[in-house]
């Protein structure tokens, strides 16, 4: 029997024809032009970002994987969370990308490297503040929200700079080489008050929303960096760009932001010493083919009645 698959995504198209490999197996892909309605009648599984009416419209769904590691959109499709459909994610994908565009942040910070760019374009060779307030990010203590497959990846990374790792996360860990301690979710506030850089990588859930805001900006050094690499709307932007304005924090840079693109009048642009790129952490060749790779596993799983992998808890949306 062939199994009906739909594609409503883009990401890792270029590895499609991995997909195409499975035996037994229709792969449609979506016209962006088209209407989805008239695809899914018999479509068992859905490969993109569902919206809210995915359920009414696709009567033999059966699973759905995400081609992205957060799936904060079935927070807005309760159907889905009580259904019976699947949902798995491209969770560990992300890991290398986002672990190197994360570092890189960091070292742009600490080395001065935007006000340098803006010196070049105007052609000054201006040393000035930046060759006496330059820092080494080794012996530095880096804390993680959120010590998944991104925060590991991350981890990782910032052990090669020979600095000292804190993490904590919803979930118990154990065992982990790249951390020196993991602690709950509850001593959030320890990890900010001992960190010279926190790294937000964790999911956005409704616990984790505005998880950041300013009680916790007040408990954090007054030199540290923030680094939020995961999702917008964790970090609560209006007191981010008041601590900033208020002198304290030596920098922060932002992948992602609550609303994206952000806004060309959103008055966060103009806060001092931020570092902002376009969502973009997890761009690379290798990890589109890693989204696609996971998907085809778990094609292959399905067919043969295995457990998926990267299976999502609907409730708590990860």
């Amino acid at each position: 029997m062939t199994l009906k698959v739909l594609i409503d995504s883009h990401e890792g198209e270029a590895f499609y024809d991995l997909l195409r490999e499975v035996p037994n197996v229709e792969i449609t892909q979506f016209p962006d032009d088209g209407n989805l309605a008239e695809y899914t009648a018999e479509t068992e599984v859905y490969f993109g970002k569902p919206g809210v009416d995915i359920l009414k419209i696709s009567p033999k769904l059966k699973w759905i994987q995400a081609p992205s590691a957060g799936v904060e959109f079935v927070a807005n499709i309760p159907e889905l969370v009580e259904s019976e459909v699947l949902l798995t994610n491209t969770r560990g994908a992300h890991g290398p990308s986002i672990g190197e565009h994360a570092l890189a942040m960091l070292l742009a910070m600490t080395r001065h490297i935007p006000e340098s760019v803006l010196n070049q374009a105007q052609r000054s060779w201006n040393r000035g503040a930046m060759y006496h307030t330059a820092r080494e990010i080794g012996g530095l203590t880096m804390g993680i929200i959120g010590f998944g497959a991104l925060g590991r990846g991350i981890a990782q990374r910032a052990k090669a700079f020979e600095m000292n790792i804190l993490a904590v996360d919803a979930q118990a860990v154990n065992g982990e080489p790249w951390v020196d301690e993991v602690w709950p979710v509850s001593r959030i506030n320890d990890l900010l008050a001992q960190s010279d850089v926190v790294v937000v990588a964790c999911p956005l859930t409704a616990e984790t929303r505005h998880l950041i805001g300013a009680e916790q900006f007040a408990e954090m050094k007054d030199d540290a960096y923030l680094i939020v690499v995961s999702r917008g709307g964790i970090v609560e932007q209006g007191a981010l760009r008041e601590t900033l304005i208020g002198g304290k924090l030596a920098g922060v840079a932002i992948d992602v932001a609550e609303k994206e693109p952000l806004p060309a009048e959103d008055p966060l642009w103009d806060a001092p010493r931020l570092l902002v790129t376009p969502h973009m952490a997890g761009a690379s060749a290798p990890k589109e083919r890693r989204c696609v790779e996971i998907f085809r596993d778990n094609l292959i799983r399905y067919q043969n009645d295995e457990p998926l992998i990267n299976l999502v808890d609907k409730s708590r949306g990860y």
